[in-house]
């Protein structure tokens, strides 16, 4: 898979909500791995997730590729979207 291929894929909780969609990724380059995806944050989980609305532009927040079971045409998450708060980080 491209790194071009992650950019905007939609990314889904373990019961298919729609979390977000991928923008960016985080690489350790000690050990040249993706560590995390930054993603922009739906409305409804970024009040879900982090406990507020956004208001005009759409949230920011990183995942870490460990809580990620499987990259396919869409990212699916290990947990529901009600267990992914202190799991997806904002920035």
């Amino acid at each position: 898979m491209l790194a071009s291929d992650l950019h905007d894929m939609v990314v889904y909780s373990k019961n298919m909500e729609k979390v977000g969609e991928v923008k960016n990724f985080e690489i350790n380059i000690e050990d040249m791995k993706i560590t995390h995806l930054i993603i922009t944050l739906e409305n409804k989980a970024t009040k879900e997730i982090l406990g507020k609305r956004r208001l005009i532009r759409r949230k920011k927040a990183k995942i870490d590729t460990q809580s990620i079971e499987a990259i396919k045409d869409a990212v699916i998450l290990r947990q529901p979207i009600d267990k992914l708060k202190g799991i997806i980080k904002k920035l």
